[in-house]
This record gives C-alpha cells, structure tokens and sequence, in this order.
C-alpha cells in the first residue's frame, strides 16, 4: 500500500510542478481544448491504477491499518472536507478583508472559490455515476456502477464514491497556495508546495483507511482538485476584470504607468 501512496504523490507532484513554474496564459475562455487533453490523460491514469483498488482496499482494512489509534487519526482528518474547508475559506477571507490585506484577501478568495467550483464539479460527476464504495461490496469489486443511484434513493450516499470531495477539496486548496506562493515568492514555492500537497492528501487516505473510497477515487478527486484550483488562479490574474474579483475584492481596473490595464485594490469596504 505504501508503494501506491508514493506512486500517487509523485504523480500529483509531477502534474502540478509546470502549473507552478507558468500561470497561464490568458485563453478568452475558462475552459479550453488543451482541459480536454489533460482530463483525458487523468481519466486514463485513473483507469490504470483501479486495476488495483480492490487490492489497495483490502490491504487498507488489515490490522495493522486498522489499530485504534490509527482509525481515530483517520476519522480526525476525514473531517477536513469541502464544509469545514469553505467556512474556513469565508471566515479567513473576512478577516483579511477586515484587515485591509489584499494580498490575503486575493489568496483566500481563490482558495474558496477552487473549494466550491471542486466540490460542485465533483458532486456532478459521483451522482450520474453511481459508483459503488467499497464497504458495500466488501473490498470487492471496484467496478460496480448503479447510475444516478448517487441522487435518487435512501442509501445514496453508498454511490458517490468517485471522485473524493475530500480530496478534491484540500487539493484545490493546495493547489492555490502553492501558485500564489510562486507568484510572490518562486524560490519558497519549490520547497512548501511538497508540504502542502503531502499534507492535503491525508483527508483522502484517510477516506481509503475508513473504507469510504477506493484508491483511483482519491487519484480523480486529486486531478478534480489541481485542475479547479490551476484554473481559478491562473484565469483570475490572465483576467483580472472578472466579475469575482472586481466586485469580492472590491477592486478597479485602471492603468499602471505603462498604460496596461491592473487591478487596484479598494481598502474600504
């Protein structure tokens, strides 16, 4: 099972690394072409390593996975979802606001709206999809579908398994940091980005350790979450007269001093 961690973190590092070395250039539209590429190339890997799932679940429930102490850890981070991490969200960017600091009131406003645009992408994929989750069919069969299952009855839940809202959602957040670091600080970026993806992709092993996901579950919820968090900075700065930003960080778009065109931060609310 460790294997599998290690094979996973590096693939998201290896995803994100470019992300953090370029924002985007500006596209006219949020979505583009080249998405279609990458969401193709995710579905593909996320395919390869289901292979394994049932394998990586079963070993998950084994004894030494499952000690007191470890299961309180996990059901500790599982707690760390798309809820607690939008209030958070709302609640640090109140205080920047109240704080008149623009440069965290521009990161926590992005961190938020990856949180949600993460979230609400995710919960339009798991519902339609009806993927089974494991403690259903007993660590058995990863391939059990019943579609629209995720909307329609009383145990819905047990069919929204792909992909993890946990992690999409700490990764989002990851993932904003982690680009906004770099664009403040590019040297610090290299060295924090690590700890900060490591640790946003605790709350969806610890959903694996809680037979609540299935390995390739938190492989998609990991791309859901990098994609949302790359796409809402990257296109917020390629854009800076985007309604979100204009109006939640009470912004003007005027001329530097070579005649380009840039957000002005308002101090009063």
């Amino acid at each position: 099972m460790k294997v599998h961690v290690t094979v996973v973190l590096c693939s998201l590092l290896a995803v994100v690394e470019p992300a953090l070395a370029q924002d985007s250039t500006a596209s006219k539209t949020f979505l583009t072409k080249k998405d279609l590429a990458y969401a193709g190339l995710a579905l593909g890997g996320t395919l390869a390593l289901s292979y394994f799932d049932d394998d990586i679940a079963r070993a998950s429930q084994k004894p030494r996975f499952q000690d007191s102490s470890l299961h309180r850890l996990a059901l500790n981070i599982s707690h760390v979802n798309e809820t607690t991490l939008t209030l958070a969200g709302i609640a640090s960017y109140g205080v920047a606001r109240l704080f008149h600091s623009a440069t965290a009131t521009d990161i926590t406003l992005h961190a938020t709206e990856a949180v949600v645009l993460a979230s609400v992408a995710s919960q339009l994929i798991r519902g339609p999809l009806g993927r089974t989750r494991p403690y259903v069919t007993h660590d058995s069969d990863q391939y059990r579908f019943k579609a629209f299952a995720g909307f329609v009855n009383d145990t819905s839940f047990n069919y929204r398994a792909f992909p993890s809202i946990h992690t999409s959602s700490s990764i989002a957040v990851a993932t904003v940091l982690s680009m906004e670091l770099h664009r403040r600080k590019p040297g610090a970026a290299k060295f924090v980005a690590p700890v900060l993806f490591a640790a946003a992709l605790l709350p969806g092993l610890a959903r694996i350790q809680l037979d609540q996901h299935w390995a390739s579950d938190v492989a998609a919820g990991a791309f859901m979450g990098v994609f949302s968090g790359y796409k809402v900075v990257s296109y917020s700065h390629a854009h800076p007269d985007n309604w979100f930003d204009r109006t939640l960080l009470s912004a003007s778009l005027l001329p530097d001093e070579h005649g380009r065109m840039k957000l002005e931060y308002n101090h009063a609310f």
